[in-house]
This record gives structure tokens, sequence and C-alpha cells, in this order.
């Protein structure tokens, strides 16, 4: 199980630097490129914190789901 985790952060890795290379080496010019950059990031940013807050929420459920009803 631990492997497979290292090998999707591997694979993750290499296609956002594979990304940031192609972007880079397109014919375009820096404001244009910087945009373009800033804009993938907040993307990705915002689906990242969309993803952690579903997390965070289904890890409350669980944890209410676990709670003894003596705690009350």
């Amino acid at each position: 199980m631990k492997n497979s985790g290292i090998c999707i952060a591997t694979l993750l890795g290499g296609m956002l630097i594979g990304s940031a290379l192609t972007m880079l080496l397109t014919p375009k010019s820096g404001p244009e490129m910087r945009k373009q950059i800033r804009d993938l990031l907040n993307d990705e940013l915002a689906r990242v914190k969309d993803k952690a807050g579903k997390l965070r929420a289904q890890v409350e459920e669980e944890m209410d789901a676990m709670r003894c009803p003596c705690d009350d």
C-alpha cells in the first residue's frame, strides 16, 4: 500500500513538471504565460481545497458515527 502511494505521488509530480515545462517552452509572451500558469495553479488549488473539504466532512461523519452514546 505504501508503494502505491509513492507511485501515485511520483506520477502526479511528473505530470506537473511535464505540464510546466510544456507551458514554459511554448511560444507565448511572458505576461500571457504567467497568467496561464497562475490560472492553472488557482484552478488546482481550488480543486484540492474542495477535495480536502469533502474529506474533512467524511472524516467528521465517521467520527460522529463512532462516538459512544454514553458520551452525551
